[in-house]
């Protein structure tokens, strides 16, 4: 049974990618019986880890008519987060700061591309933004056992923390001078994306050392946020392979 803070997951890549990094994060598993011959890895692992499988004739996802569940569907322990101490704890080199992103699937794209480079962890809001649910562990297709989540009250006060730290604060504003291909990524950094209407907040917006842009064609003068985040995410992977070299 699935309480407020638990998480219900669903689809056979999610449910998978749980049952491999962290089974002990199940509470509940059922199967649709229909569904079983499709779902025998599934079974296996969960058999593996010790977890009782209900059969079930139906699944019904709470708030997720229509949902491709594939005759799976998962009831996890909210226990994605940590503390800002634990997150910046081993020196990362990249973090990635979501200013009241609204859209889960746009939250579950960003985390998929911000673990894909490598990022250590994710600041995100208490507060008036989206959280982790179903769909963007959904979205992000298990990106989320390879990132540490933070969630914070006071987003700028976070990000103070971090410069203190030694880190630079990147803002993405599309107003800005300065593009992605002429800063300079090569230190510790933090990448702040803002909301897909209002962008970075002044208060937050404050906090960045420097404010980049993506050049882009005078057609077109804006990219979704998860399409812009990718985007910078990998200059960012560019740069401080580089400079490795």
């Amino acid at each position: 049974m699935a309480d407020s803070r638990d998480i219900i997951i669903w689809g056979i890549h999610p449910v998978l990618e749980i049952l491999h990094s962290a089974p002990r994060q199940v509470k509940a598993l059922s199967i649709q019986t229909g569904a079983r011959h499709k779902l025998r890895e599934v079974i296996e692992l969960a058999e593996k880890s010790g977890l009782t499988i209900e059969s079930v004739t139906k699944i019904s996802i709470p708030g997720e008519a229509g949902a491709n569940h594939q005759g799976v569907v998962a009831v996890i322990k909210e226990n994605y987060f940590v503390d800002f101490e634990e997150l910046i704890g081993k020196e990362p080199d990249l973090v990635v700061a979501l200013d009241s992103i609204s859209d889960p699937h746009n939250l579950g794209a960003i985390i998929r591309s911000a673990a894909a480079a490598g990022a250590t962890g994710i600041l995100i809001p208490k507060d008036r933004a989206a959280q982790i649910t179903g769909t963007v562990v959904k979205v992000a297709a298990g990106a989320l056992a390879h990132l540490k989540i933070c969630r914070v009250t006071n987003l700028a006060e976070s990000l103070a923390r971090l410069k203190d730290r030694g880190f630079w604060i990147f803002g993405a504003v599309g107003e800005s001078s300065e593009t992605i291909y002429e800063a300079d990524f090569s230190g510790p950094t933090c990448l702040v994306i803002g909301s897909e209407g209002k962008g970075i907040r002044p208060l937050v917006r404050k906090q960045c050392d420097f404010l980049v842009k993506i050049p882009m064609k005078k057609t077109i003068n804006s990219l979704n946020a998860s399409v812009a985040a990718g985007i910078i995410l990998f200059e960012i992977v560019r740069q401080k392979e580089v400079g490795k070299k």
